[in-house]
């Protein structure tokens, strides 16, 4: 059953930055939904993987405390599911058992941080501060590479054949070289290639190159 909490104190990051808990023991979820309120933070709690998957609203800033082991599907299949579906809030895993193997195989897989139970209140307030920073990285990192694909969408082809040459770092000359135009036209699809992308330098142009072919959608 997911129930949130509703006290936020004034030095807590944001009224919408949540802590999504996933633990199948009630009276522990009920505890740490408890301690988690206790120190200010915006809460929502989950009985299983497949609860939160359904119910839960990930669309907005926060992070995941997670529990290794669940009935049915585990913290580290909610692990990979997550990551199949994109979904970028950061996950801290919990557990009783401070299994090597496990740890190792969920950090790998991209999982923010490892804590175990019963949770310490100074660590939990620590871990999760620096989860909602990377998460608040992450999603200016995602809006800053929309921006930039909607740009490069309104590039023309020729627009685009050139924002290709720059980003190798190609001079103008070289550039009408391989394209067959004059110098001129170079520089004009140069300069409207950049206001398009609201790119400011050479810099910015790589940045936005490197960050739509390397970025998964």
């Amino acid at each position: 059953m997911r129930y949130e909490t509703t006290m936020i104190k004034s030095d807590s990051p944001s009224a919408s930055t949540t802590v999504h808990v996933i633990d199948d023991d009630a009276r522990l979820r009920t505890s740490i939904f408890d301690l988690l309120a206790s120190i200010g933070l915006n809460a929502t709690a989950y009985a299983s993987a497949n609860e939160f998957i359904t119910q839960a609203d990930m669309s907005g800033p926060g992070c995941i405390l997670l529990d290794v082991l669940m009935p049915g599907m585990s913290g580290l299949e909610l692990q990979a599911k997550l990551l199949e579906l994109g979904q970028p809030l950061p996950i801290i895993f919990m557990t009783g058992d401070a299994h090597v193997e496990t740890s190792v195989s969920a950090m790998k897989a991209g999982a923010f941080d490892f804590i175990l139970k019963p949770l310490n209140i100074e660590k939990l307030a620590e871990v999760t501060t620096l989860a909602f920073t990377r998460n608040a990285e992450m999603r200016r990192n995602r809006a800053a590479t929309l921006e930039a694909q909607s740009g490069v969408q309104r590039l023309t082809p020729r627009e685009a054949e050139v924002f290709a040459y720059v980003s190798k770092g190609w001079s103008n000359k070289l550039i009408a070289q391989e394209m067959n135009i004059s110098l001129i036209m170079v520089k004009l699809h140069r300069s409207r290639m950049m206001h398009k992308l609201q790119a400011r330098s050479l810099v910015d142009v790589v940045h936005i190159f490197d960050g739509i072919n390397t970025r998964p959608t």
